[in-house]
């Protein structure tokens, strides 16, 4: 089988001519190539070099059907989309007709228009809806939009989703978004057994070593986070708080963490690549993050394969990923307090938090690259009716 996987993930060429994708979507669609015969993305490219946090696909199969990019959210960038939806229709539909399934990764705008131009063009559809599966304040209308149509019947094929399972609409099913493989949690478990030790030794009393990770936006929130670890040092505790990521919001939160007496003990690295966020988590003790709208914070995942238990904010999958408080902590986005308490609160309770970072690590290991290509398989053989090869098989015409 062939299938298209169309949406609006960015692309460049690297200096090999290697087509590359942010790291952790490149690990996810490299297993999705492992099931098909060959895969045709029908997305945004530009010539490059990738920006820092982009990885070559490893998958020989992959190949690409570059569209014209335009996106945004307001009423002005709308209006300057209407150039890109007959183009986006003809090429995604065309696309569509030469493969037998398509992949739909929503919610964005090259989504929106695929949802409709993919209709009838194809045997088996397939979307994932990566934003938060609910309406909440200030969601973009053509979110609400995608998610309405997605939700509805006529849709006609299974949806990947954030949220738990809903018995009237078995088509959606429940997911999560994993960035790491077997073999890469097995390699953390030294510093993951380091990390649990250090908790267990009372005779440490830090620096802990605190991490936030994402792009630095108001979404994301990290003024919640920076604001907690300030409040920490002010009570007195020993921390270092590591804020990996880049964006608007940088310049005012490094004001920020100066004001409130905290700008030694919070460094902002930027953007980094995948690997050395993973460097990053390998040396925390905690994972901080207080994104306000959250799809499946993936990173949280990162930081549980080496131990750092996470302190984040609800979102509709928070409880799954915080086993009812077992491995994780959840607290309102824009309570800075909360989280400081919660944070303090572990310092002073090293068995439970032990206990904690444990669970975080097991349950990380439930949930790797490995275990989401086989619920993929799963899910599409169940709601499609096909057969796809085994991982380790020859994909069958």
């Amino acid at each position: 089988m062939k299938l298209a996987v169309i949406g609006d993930t960015q692309h460049y060429r690297d200096d090999q001519g290697r087509l590359c994708a942010l790291e952790p979507v490149v690990n996810q669609l490299d297993r999705w190539a492992e099931l098909f015969d060959e895969i045709v993305l029908c997305a945004p490219l530009d010539p490059g070099p990738p920006p820092a946090g982009f990885a070559p696909y490893g998958a020989a199969n992959v190949r690409i059907e570059p569209l014209r990019k335009a996106g945004g959210n307001t009423a002005l960038a709308k209006l300057g989309l209407l150039p890109r939806l007959i183009p986006w229709a003809v090429a995604t539909r065309r696309v569509a007709r030469q493969v037998d399934a398509v992949h739909l990764r929503c919610p964005c705008n090259i989504g929106m228009v695929a949802i409709f131009s993919t209709w009838k063009a194809v045997r088996y559809r397939y979307a994932l809806y990566a934003g938060v599966w609910h309406s909440y304040a200030g969601e973009p209308r053509f979110f609400g939009a995608q998610r309405r149509l997605l939700g509805s019947r006529w849709f006609g094929g299974p949806v990947s989703v954030y949220a738990a399972a809903d018995p009237e609409h078995p088509h959606l099913v429940p997911f999560f978004s994993p960035s790491y493989s077997d073999r890469d949690w097995d390699a953390a478990a030294p510093g993951a057994d380091a990390t649990i030790a250090r908790i267990e030794d009372d005779a440490f009393r830090g620096p802990w070593e605190l991490v936030t990770v994402g792009r630095l936006t108001v979404n994301k929130n990290q003024e919640t986070v920076v604001r907690a670890a300030a409040e920490l040092v002010r009570r007195g505790l020993d921390v270092r708080l590591g804020v990996y990521g880049d964006g608007p919001e940088r310049p005012r939160l490094e004001a920020l963490a100066a004001e409130l007496g905290a700008g030694e003990q919070i460094t902002f690295h930027g953007s980094v690549g995948h690997r050395e966020v993973m460097a990053a988590f390998a040396s925390a003790d905690l994972n901080l993050l207080s994104t306000r709208q959250e799809g499946y914070g993936k990173v949280l995942l990162e930081g549980m394969i080496h131990g750092a238990v996470p302190v984040f904010s609800r979102s509709p999958v928070a409880d799954e990923i915080a086993g009812a408080g077992d491995r994780g902590v959840v607290v309102d986005a824009d309570d800075w307090a909360a989280m400081a308490d919660e944070v303090e609160a572990l310092v002073a309770d090293r068995p439970r938090w032990a206990a904690m970072a444990r669970a975080a690590r097991t349950f990380s290991g439930t949930v790797t690259l490995e275990t989401f290509q086989q619920r993929v398989r799963s899910m599409l053989e169940s709601q499609w009716g096909v057969r796809l090869p085994a991982p380790d098989a020859p994909a069958v015409p």
